[in-house]
């Protein structure tokens, strides 16, 4: 395919796009145009190695210039199950091109309402997944990563993980895992800073999730929570977290479970006050029975 042919693409999705915008109800024309141009568009960006092939980068190059990125992912709820596949497949090659990085992390910083509209996908119950993946490549990129958890977005990540739909739940709060644990340096500084100056808020709502009456709730947070504090980045957190009596007594009592069923709390209690065991920890071991 040529570099005509590409344009000719492009230009042809972003005449559909329009049309699809400007119509006051969406035509069922304009949504096959636009799904046919993506279709054309992900073929040609089709590449194994972004950064090898000059021709999937000139593509996604132009459909950045234009704007085409954010206008896919905006109307991609409209379009068919194949369609938002090569959508979420556009994104996933942008995201991880190493070519792309500055480029993408600039469009991104002057489009922010990208990130809503993907944290929005958690409302979007048939989309999940796909909104779920292209948002976990985006917070690999640490200026993403920033801009979500210094902004009231990641607030909004203590609701989704405790939807009652289990998807939603466990796709929330695999996102909310990597938001916060990521082993990359720069992302582990944001996240301790964030930390530090969110630490009341994020605590105590994360209090409420050690407290959810739900097995795979409790124990995924209690799971979460032994990672962010055992990095060594979060260690004054760490000590200020059992510092306070009512965090340490309610990880005494996860440990102190003698339900069968309660077996899995009770081993991600553990983990999760390990690291503070020459803390003021010893005074409360008396407590739990079994010890």
């Amino acid at each position: 395919m040529s570099s005509s042919d590409i344009s000719q693409i492009i230009d042809a999705l972003v005449a559909a796009i329009e049309r699809l915008e400007t119509s006051t109800e969406p035509n069922a024309r304009d949504v096959k145009d636009c799904e046919a141009a993506i279709q054309k568009m992900f073929e040609a960006a089709n590449a194994n190695d972004v950064d090898k092939d000059e021709k999937t980068q000139k593509v996604l190059f132009e459909i950045i210039e234009k704007g085409v990125l954010k206008s896919i992912l905006y109307h991609m709820p409209e379009f068919n199950p194949r369609t938002r596949q090569s959508i979420k497949h556009i994104w996933l090659i942008s995201l991880k091109s190493e070519k792309l990085k500055n480029t993408i992390d600039d469009y991104i910083r002057e489009n922010p309402e990208i990130l809503i509209l993907l944290i929005r996908g958690y409302t979007k119950e048939e989309m999940i997944q796909t909104y779920g993946d292209i948002l976990r490549f985006c917070i690999k990129h640490s200026s993403m990563l920033y801009l979500i958890l210094f902004s009231p977005l990641v607030w909004q990540f203590f609701q989704f993980v405790t939807a009652d739909a289990y998807e939603k739940s466990s796709d929330a709060f695999k996102t909310f895992k990597m938001m916060l644990t990521r082993s990359n340096p720069t992302h582990k500084k944001h996240v301790s800073k964030f930390l530090k100056e969110n630490f009341k808020m994020f605590f105590s709502k994360f209090r409420i999730l050690l407290t959810d009456d739900r097995y795979h709730v409790k124990r995924q947070s209690l799971r979460l929570l032994s990672e962010v504090l055992q990095a060594r980045e979060n260690f004054k957190t760490m000590v200020a977290f059992i510092s306070d009596e009512q965090n340490l007594e309610l990880m005494i009592k996860h440990l102190c479970q003698t339900e069968v069923q309660k077996k899995g709390i009770k081993s991600e209690a553990f983990h999760g006050t390990k690291s503070s065991i020459n803390f003021p920890f010893k005074s409360f071991v008396h407590q739990c029975p079994d010890w």
